[in-house]
């Protein structure tokens, strides 16, 4: 109790902090109205393209070119040839051994002992129905009579087309409230005593023969009626019933233990006389590969992390080790090691290529945008400017400030700089991901004026909680900034430093 008293405490101080800080934030109407119109309102606007794609089949480097910038970028090039390792290895397949594990019939007599108590089927019934629901009680547990009497009434009737020789599994689909059941005909399959919903349903479904069809059932939540297709007693399934069960579980018991057995049995041999006289005693077939690295995938194991990580962390001249698969127990040892190493020119220059056209692109692509920008203005027209520059010239329908426009993509990036444009005014050089692009809005439309009012006070509250926000962001900021300054405080740089870089290293795909 104290503890809880004293976080409500805090947080009721928090509060009173937080609303001393953030009091003075005020919103003006003249920034309500921006705002509306900077949601509501829709541009039309004609854009100029720059693709990627375009700029980089301009880009045809000279080999000089590459080797130097491979020269440059050297020390990014250090160790990026993985470490490799030869292998030989062994599996001992699990379903093999399975496969070929005797049952005898004093296994099969021996199991049926133990799980005798399995094998039990207790008293059930198969079951189909058709649903009335009755509304549940509303205030004070009063209920819709006219309702109840409704459900009744089309349960009744149901009843008598059935006692007239109607097909119980198509009425069950035409008129059963019980949809996932109705297109089934009502089938609820199997059902043991003591999971029925309602004990008069259960009463009815044993106490009925098989292929009878029940009176009308009042459940308490609905109106019901049963039919029968099939009941079974409580009784013991023969040995002969669940033979193909119980060899099935034999194998699976007996053979994971003599692969688990045949696996420390190689393991040892090889450890002593070798792995080529361990796997000829037993028939096993070795695997030897040339270098891999870890993502490589193995014959016979296919792409195996978990068998990876252990050949990996083996040292150089290791004996032979085992590890556990989902297939079976492999038997493996490291022949030889290719540590890291950094490659030449000749072994990467398609990478260097592509790397150098990448960062060419991209300064090339700022260039050509800004100067398209900059024509566009001079001239007073971006078609003109487009044309002469060989940039790709599209126009928008109207759109949003939360619309999509082909090529430009959503109108919430750096396309948003439309709704802050005059109607022939030209945008500076966006950068659209795949793209630069310049803007020039043709026409402007204005949210309906009577549209105002309703949306006035939920565009306050939000640019108050904005403003608010960034109040107390800067108290904070400010507060950190003075006890750091006066030591009643003290900030771990380095760690800073691992935490924005590995951020920075994650918005970057890293």
């Amino acid at each position: 109790v104290p503890q809880f008293e004293q976080a409500v405490k805090d947080e009721i101080l928090a509060d009173k902090v937080r609303a001393l800080v953030t009091g003075s934030a005020v919103i003006s109407d003249a920034e309500i109205r921006q705002e509306f119109e900077k949601q509501n309102s829709k541009v039309k606007f004609s854009y100029a393209l720059f693709r990627k794609d375009d700029i980089l089949k301009e880009i045809n480097p000279t080999d000089l070119e590459l080797r130097a910038f491979y020269d440059r970028n050297k020390a990014g090039y250090n160790n990026s040839i993985p470490e490799k390792r030869k292998l030989r290895y062994v599996l001992i397949d699990t379903v093999r051994i399975e496969a070929q594990t005797p049952i005898t019939p004093d296994d099969l007599q021996g199991y049926y002992r133990q799980h005798r108590e399995e094998f039990r089927v207790p008293e059930q019934v198969n079951v189909r129905h058709i649903l009335f629901k009755i509304p549940p009680p509303g205030a004070y547990g009063k209920v819709d009579q006219k309702a109840a009497d409704a459900a009744r009434k089309k349960a009744d009737d149901v009843s008598r087309q059935l006692k007239a020789g109607g097909d119980f599994a198509e009425l069950a689909k035409k008129y059963s409230e019980d949809t996932d059941t109705a297109k089934n005909g009502g089938s609820l399959g199997w059902i043991q005593r003591g999971r029925f919903p309602a004990p008069a349903v259960e009463q009815a479904a044993f106490s009925l023969p098989k292929g009878a069809v029940s009176d009308v059932i009042n459940a308490g939540y609905a109106f019901d009626i049963i039919k029968v297709d099939d009941k079974q007693d409580a009784h013991l399934k023969s040995p002969d019933e669940v033979k193909e069960q119980m060899t099935a579980a034999l194998r699976q018991s007996k053979g994971s233990q003599a692969a688990l057995a045949e696996a420390r049995e190689v393991l040892s041999q090889a450890r002593t006389i070798g792995l080529d006289k361990a796997a000829a005693a037993k028939g096993l077939q070795i695997v030897s590969t040339d270098f891999v690295s870890r993502t490589d995938s193995l014959p016979g194991l296919g792409a195996s992390p978990q068998f990876m990580a252990a050949v990996f962390s083996q040292r150089d001249k290791s004996p032979a080790d085992e590890v556990q698969l989902a297939r079976g127990d492999v038997i493996f040892e490291v022949t030889a090691i290719k540590p890291p190493a950094t490659p030449t020119y000749d072994e990467i220059r398609g990478r260097v290529e592509t790397e150098f056209k990448n960062e060419r692109e991209s300064s090339l692509l700022s260039q050509k945008t800004r100067e398209l920008s900059d024509r566009a203005k001079t001239e007073h027209s971006l078609e003109k400017a487009a044309k002469e520059l060989g940039a790709t010239l599209k126009t928008s329908d109207f759109v949003s400030p939360d619309g999509q426009v082909p090529d430009i993509g959503s109108m919430t990036g750096p396309a948003s700089v439309a709704f802050t444009l005059k109607p022939g005014e030209i945008s500076g050089p966006l950068t659209l991901g795949n793209a630069g692009a310049v803007l020039a809005v043709i026409e402007k439309q204005e949210p309906p004026a009577g549209d105002f009012a309703a949306k006035k006070d939920q565009i306050r509250d939000s640019l108050l909680q904005a403003k608010q926000g960034e109040l107390f962001g800067l108290f904070v900021a400010s507060l950190r900034d003075r006890m750091e300054k006066s030591r009643q405080i003290k900030i771990n740089q380095e760690e800073m430093k691992n935490l924005t870089r590995a951020t920075g290293g994650a918005n970057q795909g890293e």
